[in-house]
């Protein structure tokens, strides 16, 4: 078995809303790391070692993408069009 990779085309779909919320001050830095059985996309909020959101390809299993939030599961699906547009929604604070 060969180890999962993000395809180009994947990997200039996270990229373009990685560089929208980068250039917004939201997000601050990425990681990629690949496996054997998975490959993870990690974006870093701020300079710490634990990453805000991960997209995790797996395919293994039959909904081939997670999306995680510290650690939590947010998300699965078969595209990744899906978890992008989950990650294209404002982020919303209360502002007083």
């Amino acid at each position: 078995m060969s180890i999962v990779r993000f395809k180009k085309k994947e990997i200039n779909l996270i990229m373009e809303v990685y560089s929208k919320k980068i250039s917004t001050g939201e997000w601050k830095d990425y990681s990629i790391s690949f496996q054997k059985n998975y490959a993870v996309f990690s974006i870093h909020k701020s300079f710490k070692f634990v990453p805000y959101y991960q997209i995790k390809k797996n395919l293994l299993r039959k909904k081939a993408y997670t999306l995680l939030h510290n650690n939590s599961i947010v998300l699965y699906s078969n595209t990744l069009n899906v978890i992008v547009n989950h990650l294209r929604k404002p982020s919303l604070r209360l502002v007083r």
